[in-house]
């Protein structure tokens, strides 16, 4: 389970409606909010945008686009 993150306001990667940092999943679409290293399955909130995984340096590939 992911680990205690900011509880204010945030907008979802794939709709762009607003959601609380407690949730897992965007109420609106379903989108997770999290993002999982591939290489050593560590996680972060889509909103941080790390090209490299802040635990091992595993090349993310991570590409956000924001409904606007």
């Amino acid at each position: 389970m992911p680990g205690p993150e900011p509880r204010g306001p945030m907008r979802c990667p794939r709709c762009g409606a607003v959601t609380w940092g407690d949730l897992n999943y965007c109420q609106e679409c379903g989108q997770y909010l999290w993002i999982e290293c591939s290489g050593c399955g560590a996680t972060w909130r889509y909103y941080y945008e790390y090209p490299y995984c802040p635990s091992c340096g595993t090349k993310t590939g991570q590409e956000i686009t924001t409904k606007r």
